[in-house]
């Protein structure tokens, strides 16, 4: 069932049928972008006027752990911290009240979409991920009083780790602000994006095919992580000097990476859960949920975030790959070294984007392939199968 209403800027309302339940993101996301930015013009007028904690400092533009945007310079991040704020509210303003042509509906979409992209990609940093993947090792290590578990654990309540899940949080609401924008300015439904007509590449049978393909693509970056990563912790010296590796095990090192390695294994199975059955039931041995439906929500936000730091922890190490080489080489490293180095040291996270990439298109045939008919306006219940 579904109302719909056409306004004088040609742009259609859905409103939903009596009794329907629909998520409520669609209602809430513009307006939480805006009041982002307008928090986020407070932190930009208090750091102009000389207060604590910019996070662009000039030496930023050196820090290889650090976000992409400081690498530009502070006259640069100090443009993009502005922009941030009152201009993108004022985006946001006009998104919400809609306009009467179709002339700036290009430009709000793509205004839209950069700003959500420089936050989440460029306002974030390499060293996210890293703390984001020690962080079990880190747990596990308060137990046994290691101290370097403690830092990693503390460095989440530091303010440059902070200021980097703001910008998560401002990147992820801008994304969905701009697509709901793009819904109602395109007459489309609000709540679930489908217009009248074919469903195309976005029906359940095609999300599925294409969905697969990206899963069985996510899997190359983790599976060549974990195996040189088990190698190490195994005695294994694959692209290292015998003396290196030693180092390692009396480091302690090869240990961490081996916890490292099974978090990342861990979540390489649970990307199969996108095509897979039971990442629609939970099986049997889930106590207490066992034979449920999984809800769409529980795998597509964590794969979403993982998909983010993947693209940006990957962009990182590329950025710093010349220097990694110019030290080796300097060190006195022979070309076969430098070549091992960069094959199995780093060559697995150099796929780091192709693997986040990968993942955010297995994340989102997932959510075509599950979402459903849906239940305001009704469009979706096709006879295609809902599973693969």
């Amino acid at each position: 069932m579904k109302t719909l209403i056409a306004g004088s800027n040609r742009m259609t309302r859905v409103v939903p049928a009596r009794g329907a339940r629909a998520p409520d993101w669609q209602r809430w996301a513009p307006y939480a972008a805006v009041a982002w930015s307008l928090i986020y013009a407070g932190l930009g007028v208090y750091w102009a006027a000389g207060g604590r904690g910019f996070p662009y400092p000039p030496e930023t533009v050196s820090d290889a752990m650090g976000p992409l945007l400081g690498r530009f310079g502070p006259g640069v991040a100090w443009i993009v911290v502005m922009a941030a704020g009152i201009p993108a509210a004022a985006l946001g303003a006009v998104m919400l009240r809609g306009v009467r042509g179709t002339a700036l509906r290009p430009l709000l979409i793509t205004a839209g979409v950069l700003l959500a992209a420089v936050l989440l990609l460029l306002m974030t940093a390499l060293d996210l991920l890293v703390k984001l993947g020690y962080s079990p090792y880190a747990v596990i290590s308060l137990l046994t009083g290691d101290e370097s578990g403690q830092r990693i654990l503390r460095s989440w309540t530091q303010w440059p780790t902070i200021h980097q899940l703001l910008c998560l949080a401002g990147g992820f609401s801008w994304l969905a602000a701009t697509v709901c924008y793009v819904r109602r300015s395109g007459g489309a439904c609000l709540y679930c994006g489908r217009r009248d007509g074919p469903e195309g590449w976005s029906s359940p049978g095609q999300a599925a095919g294409w969905g697969r393909i990206a899963v069985y693509v996510a899997l190359v970056a983790p599976v060549f992580y974990v195996l040189t990563r088990y190698a190490w912790a195994l005695g294994v010296p694959l692209g290292m000097s015998e003396e290196y590796l030693r180092w390692g095990q009396e480091s302690g090192t090869w240990t961490g990476g081996l916890f490292l390695a099974t978090f990342i294994l861990v979540g390489a199975v649970l990307m199969l859960g996108l095509v897979q059955r039971w990442g629609e039931v939970f099986p049997r041995w889930i106590i207490g949920q066992a034979g449920r439906r999984v809800p769409i929500a529980l795998a597509v936000i964590p794969a979403s975030l993982a998909s983010v730091l993947l693209i940006v922890g990957g962009i990182g190490i590329w950025s710093g790959l010349a220097q990694m080489v110019a030290n080796l080489t300097a060190a006195g490293a022979e070309d076969r070294e430098v070549i091992g180095a960069i094959v199995f040291q780093v060559g697995p996270t150099l796929l780091f984007p192709v693997w986040g990439l990968a993942l955010a298109v297995a994340t989102l045939g997932y959510y075509y392939r599950r979402r459903g008919p849906c239940s305001v306006c009704g469009r979706g219940a096709s006879k295609e199968a809902l599973t693969s």
